[in-house]
């Protein structure tokens, strides 16, 4: 059963940050494959996803506490401007610079992801 906190709640957090926040792509890399019957490689794919987000440093906190690695970045995507669910092993792009995601969370009304990134 889906949380109460869901649906209404995200959309009115992304309408109000939506002004706040910019853009971000994520994009996604499949594996190429070997073909027995043709005899070559298929090339993977890359899917991209374009949102609305930030990037932030992690807090003293989690340095700390070595929840993350210096470095790090934090990133906060809405979720209801991203068509797909992200994933450790995608990469997020912002203002110029790319970041591999390593791990993934949400908030319990599935407003924003909040993705850890390095």
């Amino acid at each position: 059963m889906a949380s109460p906190l869901q649906g209404g709640i995200a959309r009115t957090i992304g309408k109000a940050l939506a002004g706040v926040m910019y853009g971000v792509t994520l994009s996604r890399t499949t594996e190429g494959y070997y073909d027995p019957d043709t005899g070559t490689v298929v090339p993977g794919a890359t899917e991209t996803f374009t949102a609305k987000g930030m990037v932030d440093n992690w807090g003293a906190y989690h340095l700390a506490n070595q929840l993350v690695q210096a470095g790090d970045r934090k990133v906060t995507i809405l979720t209801p401007s991203l068509s797909t669910t992200p994933a450790a092993g995608d990469s997020v792009t912002a203002n110029g610079q790319s970041w591999l995601v390593i791990s993934i969370q949400s908030d319990p009304a599935k407003a924003v992801w909040v993705l850890q990134a390095r």
